[in-house]
C-alpha cells in the first residue's frame, strides 16, 4: 500500500512488543526497535494538549489564508462539485499545519501527488502492478521521494510543523533496521492517516448541515460563541471551546458513525484469546467490522418514536437531555430513549440543557477502534473537521442545488470513511464583512 520494502517489513514484522509503555514480557526486540511502540507515542505526545492546540492554531491561520484567497466573490456562482471544493482547502491547511510553511514551499505538488495516489490506494492495496495504475504508481512514488527528502534536508531547530514528525525521525534514527526510503514509506503511511479520512467525513458533515438551515443556524450559534476576536473577517476559534460544544460535537460524531466503515484489526500474538464461545488460538488475526455495530438499531437511540432510523442521519443523536446545567442525569440516563421516566415533569419545568455524550454508546461507538489501541490521532480528526467546518461557514454562503441523497462509493469499504460516488452540485458567495 505505501510500497514499503520487503526488507524493512521484515525488521517491521519482528517487532511484537506491543505499543505500550513496557514490553510484553515474552517480546526480545531491542527497546529503540520497538517500531510500533514509537509510532504510536510521537502520534499521541504530539496531537494532544497543548502540541495540538499550538498545530490548531497553525491549521487555523493557513486555512484562513486560504479562504481569503479562495476564487469566490461576493455574487452567487454555481459549483459542480462540493468535495471538489472543500479539498484543497483543507488538504493544504492540514499540510501547513502538520509539515510546516516550509514544506509548503518547497514541495508545492505534495497535495495534487497525494491525493492521485489515495483515489488508488484501495487497489494499491489489492497488489495491482504499475502497469495497470501508471499515475498512481507515479504519485506515490514522488509522494515517498518528496518525504525522504524532506527528511533529509530539514534541520530540526527550524522545523515549523507538527513535532510528531521530528520524534518519528528520531526514533527511526536509532533503529537499526529501517532503510531511508522505509522511513519516508512509514511518513507516508502515517501523514495518509491523518489526512485521507478527514476529507469524506468532512464533506458529510457539510452535506448534511447544509440540508437543514435550522440545524446550520443552531451550529452557527456555538461557532459565535467560540470566536476569540469579534471582528468576523479575523475568525480566529477557541480551538478547546469548539471542540466541545454540544451540537457540533454531536454532528462529527454522527458523521463518524453514519460514513465510517473501518476494519479494526487485532492479532492474538502470545497465547489463544478467548471471545464469547470462540477460541482464537495464537498467532492468528481478529478483524471486526465497524459499521456492524454503527448500524445496529439495538445500539443507539432512534427518537421518541422511532422516527431517526440508524439508516438516517440524525445530528443530535449524541445529544442529551437535563433540566439545567446542574442536573445528576448520568449521560446514558439523558438520552431520550422514547420512554417516560420520573424526570419528565421536571423537565417541563426548567429549560433544557442539551449535552454531548458518547456515555451511553461505549463499544459501539467504534470508528477509531478501542481500547488502548485506539487510534491515538482521534482529536486532530475531531479538531480539524470542526474548524474547517465552521471558518469555511462563517466565511461563505453555501446552499446545495439538489438535496437528493448520494450514494457511497464503497469501492474504499473497511479503509475508513466513505466517499460519495457523485458529485454534490451548489452555489457560493462570500459573506460580508459585516454580516
Amino acid at each position: 500500500m505505501f510500497n514499503t520494502p520487503r526488507k524493512d517489513m521484515a525488521f517491521i514484522k519482528k517487532d511484537r512488543s506491543g505499543i505500550s509503555h513496557d514490553p510484553h514480557p515474552l517480546s526480545t526486540i531491542k527497546p529503540e526497535n520497538r517500531v510500533f511502540h514509537h509510532a504510536f507515542k510521537a502520534t499521541a505526545d504530539f496531537l494532544t494538549g497543548p502540541h495540538l492546540a499550538v498545530t490548531a492554531q497553525k491549521f487555523q491561520q493557513s486555512m484562513q489564508k486560504n479562504i481569503n484567497t479562495a476564487p469566490v466573490q461576493d455574487e452567487w456562482i454555481e459549483m459542480e462539485d462540493l468535495l471538489g471544493f472543500l479539498r484543497p482547502l483543507i488538504a493544504h491547511s492540514t499540510v501547513e499545519a502538520i509539515c510546516g510553511p516550509d514544506f509548503v514551499r518547497r514541495f508545492p505538488d505534495f497535495v495534487e501527488n497525494f491525493y492521485d495516489f489515495n483515489g488508488k490506494v484501495h487497489k494499491l492495496l489489492y497488489g495491482w502492478p504499475g502497469f495497470l495504475l501508471p499515475k498512481a504508481w507515479y504519485a506515490r512514488e514522488r509522494c515517498i521521494s518528496i518525504l525522504k527528502e524532506w527528511r533529509a534536508t530539514t534541520i530540526e531547530q527550524d522545523f515549523d510543523g507538527n513535532g510528531m514528525m521530528t520524534a518519528r525521525w528520531r526514533y527511526f534514527s536509532k533503529m537499526s533496521g529501517m532503510s531511508d526510503y522505509g522511513v519516508a514509506c512509514q511518513d507516508l503511511g502515517i501523514l495518509w492517516g491523518m489526512f485521507s479520512n478527514s476529507m469524506p467525513s468532512g464533506f458529510w458533515l457539510f452535506w448534511h448541515a447544509l440540508q437543514d438551515r435550522t440545524l446550520l443556524a443552531e451550529a452557527a450559534t456555538e461557532i459565535d460563541a467560540c470566536r476569540i476576536s469579534s471582528d468576523k473577517r479575523i475568525s480566529f476559534l477557541e480551538t478547546k471551546q469548539i471542540t466541545n460544544q454540544p451540537l457540533l460535537q454531536s454532528l462529527y460524531a454522527e458523521t463518524l458513525r453514519k460514513y465510517a466503515a473501518v476494519y479494526i484489526t487485532r492479532t492474538t500474538e502470545y497465547q489463544d484469546a478467548q471471545v464469547l464461545d470462540y477460541r482464537i488460538p495464537q498467532g492468528n488475526m481478529i478483524i471486526i467490522n465497524s459499521n456492524i455495530a454503527h448500524m445496529d438499531e439495538r445500539n443507539w437511540n432512534t427518537g421518541a418514536r422511532g422516527e431517526h432510523p440508524v439508516t438516517s442521519f440524525w445530528g443530535q443523536r449524541f445529544l442529551t437531555s437535563s433540566p439545567d446545567s446542574q442536573s445528576s442525569l448520568t449521560p446514558s440516563e439523558g438520552i431520550d430513549s422514547g420512554y417516560s421516566s420520573a424526570t419528565d415533569s421536571l423537565a417541563e419545568s426548567k429549560p433544557e440543557i442539551k449535552r454531548f455524550s458518547l456515555e451511553r454508546y461505549k463499544g459501539a461507538w467504534v470508528p477509531f477502534g478501542g481500547g488502548f489501541h485506539m487510534c491515538p490521532g482521534r482529536h486532530w480528526v475531531k479538531t480539524q473537521m470542526l474548524l474547517s467546518f465552521a471558518m469555511i461557514t462563517e466565511a461563505f454562503d453555501i446552499e446545495l442545488l439538489a438535496t437528493q441523497e448520494l450514494s457511497l462509493d464503497t469501492s474504499r469499504y473497511g479503509l475508513g470513511a466513505l466517499y460519495p460516488a457523485e458529485k454534490a452540485r451548489f452555489r457560493i458567495r462570500r459573506k460580508q464583512a459585516n454580516a
